[in-house]
């Protein structure tokens, strides 16, 4: 990945699967999808009346109206079930829904509807009747049946296209990215009680697709590189598809955040049905980026990784790495140990000559009272043994005249030569 001009390479793809930094991206997948099943089993998915059965009703009220009263004006039906209701409103108060739970006795529907409407409409009063729509149990489970099918085959047929374009074990990765896409999706709305229509279930095909197409883009480059470098047999897959991913890794976020604008925009401001469709595309355009570069990619890299030739690639960078740890560390040792031993014999030197200087200058006093016998000594004496006189230079401490030196002259070679006699003129 190139920043300003500059190469910038990231170690995001690791050889091992409990070890970093696939250890962290398997770990918030994994966290993920503990929260997701927990909401799951907890509190469910809110499906939609395509989906569940019931009876909508969607009309607009002369007077803004309490969520908590239409609740108690429902729970009265407990024959129906009317109890489990969802009481929605808009604008103030003054736009209402209603999802009632489908009625299997078409007598007591009719019967039961037309009482709701009307304690409604004494209370509140209806202006106007927006949507009544009515949807059987059976036409729900056919719905959902379909949609299963749909995905089944549709997953088929990717690993089919992907083991033919590029291998098998790229295509499991693939897969195993999108069911992890999928189940994270669908715990997030469960938790956030956001309802499953089938403009929800269009999004997730799409959102399937879009982290479809960003896996295969990492692929491919992975397997051009995997041509070019598993031949020289020194570098390992994990390097392979990590030099990939870092190559990709620009494009990839350019893509996601170029495609997030527009459906954040959406969701903002659009309507309710169209927040839900744009809240499925916004979690299905994130994961599906972040699967395709933190999950599928290290999956596929520990997998081949196991392969025999790139498990020898493997085994033998490690060990040379741990032999220039070490060779590195008893280097560092044996720099230190001169060191320690030059200091230890440098601290006794400095203070030997101390100790020397003290031992070895003389005495002011010593000098002073030495014998008078051994100055006699040390004088000079002529033959009578009377004192030789010193000279009158030394005596005046003056130096000794410089004797002259002859004058010569050097000549363009820088050797001396004599100075001619001048010819007499006869």
């Amino acid at each position: 990945m190139f920043m300003r001009g500059r190469e910038v390479k990231f170690n995001l793809i690791g050889g091992r699967f409990f070890s970093p930094p696939n250890l962290y991206w398997f770990a918030f997948s994994f966290l993920l999808i503990i929260v997701s099943i927990v909401a799951l089993l907890t509190i469910g998915i809110n499906w939609g009346i395509e989906f569940s059965g019931g009876y909508l009703v969607k009309v607009e009220m002369e007077k803004p109206a309490d969520v908590g009263e239409v609740r108690g004006i429902l729970a009265e039906y407990t024959d129906q079930e009317l109890s489990k209701s969802i009481v929605q409103t808009a604008e103030d108060g003054m736009i209402l829904t209603l999802r009632m739970p489908y009625i299997e006795d078409s007598q007591a529907r009719k019967d039961t509807i037309s009482a709701v409407k009307s304690e409604l409409d004494e209370t509140y009063g209806i202006k106007e009747v927006l949507e009544e729509e009515q949807v059987g149990s059976e036409w729900g489970r056919e719905i959902s049946t379909k949609a299963l099918i749909a995905l089944a085959v549709f997953l088929v047929v990717i690993l089919i296209y992907i083991t033919f374009r590029l291998e098998l074990k790229m295509a499991v990765a693939a897969i195993l990215a999108l069911i992890h896409d999928t189940f994270i999706a669908v715990g997030i709305f469960a938790l956030t009680q956001r309802q499953v229509n089938p403009a929800t279930v269009i999004a997730f095909l799409t959102i399937l697709g879009y982290s479809l197409y960003d896996t295969i883009v990492v692929f491919d480059r992975v397997d051009e590189n995997s041509n070019l470098l598993a031949r020289s047999g020194r570098v390992s897959y994990a390097d392979i598809v990590n030099t990939s991913v870092n190559q990709t890794l620009m494009r990839s976020i350019n893509t996601t955040l170029t495609t997030l604008i527009p459906i954040i925009t959406i969701l903002i401001f659009g309507g309710d049905t169209l927040k839900d469709f744009a809240f499925a595309l916004f979690l299905g355009v994130l994961l599906g980026g972040y699967s395709s570069i933190f999950i599928a990619s290290p999956i596929l890299a520990v997998w081949k990784d196991r392969e025999p030739r790139f498990a020898a690639v493997r085994d033998k960078a490690e060990a040379k790495g741990a032999r220039e740890a070490i060779l590195v560390t008893s280097a560092g040792t044996m720099e230190e140990l001169p060191k320690q031993g030059a200091e230890e014999k440098a601290a006794p030197k400095k203070a030997a000559p101390k100790k020397a200087a003290k031992k070895k200058a003389p005495p002011k006093e010593a000098a002073k009272k030495q014998p008078e016998d051994e100055k006699k000594k040390e004088e000079p004496t002529g033959p009578a043994g009377e004192k030789k006189p010193k000279p009158a230079a030394a005596k005046a401490g003056q130096r000794k005249p410089a004797q002259k030196k002859k004058a010569t002259t050097k000549g363009p070679g820088g050797g001396k030569k004599k100075k001619k006699k001048k010819k007499k003129k006869r």
